[in-house]
C-alpha cells in the first residue's frame, strides 16, 4: 500500500518535526519512506492531501473492564478505593467484559492510540477479552492478574482488624495458574500478529515466593514480558518498610529484567531504583489515576537521571481517567515542570512523545518495532486532519500536538498495515450498536452494581479505621 502526501512525524536527536513523505507498507511493514513515490502495478494508493501521520501511541497499563464501570467512584485512597471496584469487577458478566473492552477500543483508536496493555483480574473471562482484541486487530499486551495473597493480610496494622486468613485458599493454586497461562499462550501469544501474552503479576507483595517463581519460569519458558503493579501508595510502602521490598523479591525470583515494566513506581527508595536501573526495567506512571486516588506524584527526574524508561498509561477509566494519552502526557509533563525549578531540565517534546510510542511499544515486544515511523518497523499509523491544528509556522505542530490538542480529529488508522478506522469509521466494530447494547443492559447492571458498591463500603469500613490511624505515618513520606 502507498500513502501518498502526507506530513510524517520524524525525529532526530533531540526534536520531533513533520516532513512532507510518501509510505509504503507492505505485509504490516513499512518498507520506502521517501519523496514523489511512485504507485505500483496493482498497488493500493490512498492521497492524504497533506493530512499529518503520526506513529500510533501506546496504553502502557490499563483495566479494560473498568470502562463500563467508569463514574463509579469519586475517589479515595487506593486500598479503599479496590474495595468499589473489586465488587463492581465481579458483577460483570463475559458478555459485560467484552462490551467494556470494545467500548475501550473505539475510544482508544479514535485518540490515536493503537496497541495498550492489558492487566486482567479476571481470569475466568481472560479469554472473552482476548478475543475482543484479536478479532478488531487492535494490538494488546494481554496480562491476566496473578496473585494468592489478600491486601488485608499483607497491609500494616490490619492484622488489628482481621485474624490471618485461615482455610481454603479463595485464588486458584500455582498448579491451576500455571495451566491456565500455558492455555491462554497457546490460544492468544502472537507476536507476530496483534495479541501478546505477558506475564500479568498483580503485585510482588500479593503472591507468595512459589506462585512468584513459576512466573518467572512461564516467563523464560516462552519468552513472555512481565508487567506487574509496584509499589503505588503510601500504605504500600509503609507495609515494606516493615516486612521486605518488593522490588528485592521480584529480582530474588528473576522477574526484574529488560523485558520487565512496573505500573506506577511512585513510593520506591534510591536502592529499588537503583535495582530497576540495574536490570533494564521500565517505569509506568500513570499520572492521572494517582493523582485521582492521592497516591503521591512518580518522581520522574530520579528515573530519567538513572535512565530508566518511562512510558505512560491510564490506568482504569473508574480512576478519573480516559483514553488519551496525549492529555495524559500533556498533564505528566506540566507536573514535572511544577516540580522542577531547573527549567532548562524540563522534559523535551522528543523525550516525553516517546514514551507514549517508542518506550511504550518496546514493552509489549511485538515481533517487529514500533512507535516510529521508519522503515523495517510496523505500520501502526495515525492519520490526522492537519486543519485540527493551528497551521502558521510548521515549527509550532509538535508544540500543538502535545500541548493544545485536547483531541485529534483522527481519520484513519492502519495497525500492522491494515485500516482499523478508515474515515473516521471503525471497521470491525459499531459505536452505535455497543452503546444501544449496552444501554439495554442497563437495569440488570444498575441493580448488580448498586448492590456490589452497598456490599463494598461495609467491607471497607476495616480499610477505612485503619488508614485513619495510620496519617501520621503516611504524611512523613511526603517530608
Amino acid at each position: 500500500m502507498l500513502l501518498r502526501n502526507g506530513y510524517v512525524l520524524q525525529t532526530d536527536e533531540n526534536h520531533i518535526y513533520f516532513e512532507k513523505l510518501d509510505i509504503r507498507t507492505k505485509d504490516g511493514v513499512i518498507v520506502e519512506l521517501d519523496t514523489k513515490l511512485t504507485q505500483d502495478q496493482n498497488e493500493d494508493m490512498v492521497d492524504l492531501g497533506g493530512d499529518l501521520v503520526l506513529p500510533g501511541m501506546v496504553n502502557s497499563h490499563y483495566h479494560s473492564y473498568t470502562n463500563i464501570i467508569r463514574g463509579t467512584s469519586f475517589g479515595e485512597p487506593l486500598e479503599l478505593w479496590s474495595n468499589d471496584t473489586v465488587a463492581l469487577g465481579g458483577v460483570l458478566s463475559n458478555r459485560d467484559m467484552e462490551l467494556s473492552a470494545s467500548l475501550g477500543i473505539i475510544e482508544m483508536l479514535r485518540a490515536g492510540v493503537t496497541a495498550c496493555v492489558d492487566h486482567i483480574p479476571h481470569l475466568g473471562k481472560a479469554a472473552s477479552i482476548a478475543e475482543v482484541y484479536r478479532s478488531t486487530g487492535f494490538k494488546a499486551g494481554l496480562a491476566p492478574m496473578l496473585h494468592n495473597i489478600k491486601d488485608r493480610d499483607l497491609l500494616y496494622n490490619m492484622d488489628r482488624e482481621f485474624q490471618k486468613s485461615s482455610g481454603p485458599s479463595p485464588f486458584p493454586s500455582t498448579d491451576e495458574y500455571v495451566k491456565f497461562y500455558k492455555d491462554f499462550i497457546s490460544e492468544f501469544n502472537n507476536p507476530d500478529g496483534n495479541t501478546r501474552v505477558m506475564v500479568g503479576i498483580n503485585s510482588p507483595q500479593r503472591a507468595d515466593d512459589e506462585l512468584l517463581e513459576a512466573s518467572s519460569q512461564l516467563s523464560r519458558d516462552y519468552d513472555l514480558p512481565v508487567h506487574s503493579h509496584l509499589l503505588e501508595s503510601r500504605w504500600q510502602r509503609l507495609s515494606a518498610d516493615h516486612a521486605s521490598s518488593p522490588v528485592e523479591k521480584m529480582d530474588r525470583h528473576g522477574l526484574l529484567t529488560h523485558k520487565t515494566s512496573l505500573a506506577h513506581c511512585v513510593w520506591l527508595t534510591a536502592f529499588e531504583v537503583d535495582l530497576l536501573a540495574k536490570r533494564g526495567a521500565t517505569a509506568i506512571t500513570n499520572p492521572t489515576s494517582n493523582h485521582f486516588l492521592g497516591s503521591g506524584v512518580f518522581p520522574a527526574r530520579q528515573f530519567l537521571e538513572k535512565g530508566i524508561p518511562i512510558t505512560l498509561g491510564s490506568d482504569g477509566v473508574n480512576c478519573g481517567t480516559n483514553h488519551n494519552m496525549l492529555e495524559i502526557l500533556r498533564f505528566f509533563l506540566l507536573i514535572e515542570r511544577n516540580s522542577n525549578p531547573d527549567y532548562e531540565g524540563w522534559i523535551g517534546l522528543k523525550k516525553g512523545y516517546e514514551m507514549i510510542t517508542k518506550n511504550a511499544s518496546s514493552i509489549l515486544a511485538f515481533s517487529r518495532p514500533a512507535g516510529e515511523i521508519r522503515i523495517n518497523h510496523s505500520a501502526d499509523l495515525v492519520v490526522v486532519d492537519r486543519t485540527h491544528l493551528l497551521d502558521i509556522l510548521d515549527s509550532s505542530l509538535p508544540s500543538q500536538l502535545i500541548f493544545n490538542s485536547s483531541q485529534l480529529d483522527v481519520k484513519h488508522v492502519l495497525i500492522n498495515g491494515a485500516f482499523v478506522m478508515q474515515n473516521r469509521e471503525i471497521l470491525a466494530l459499531s459505536e452505535v450498536d455497543l452503546r444501544k447494547e449496552i444501554a439495554e443492559r442497563k437495569r440488570e447492571l444498575e441493580g448488580s452494581m448498586k448492590e456490589a458498591l452497598e456490599k463494598a463500603s461495609k467491607d471497607k469500613e476495616p480499610f477505612q479505621r485503619t488508614f485513619r490511624s495510620l496519617q501520621e505515618k503516611f504524611n512523613r513520606y511526603d517530608k
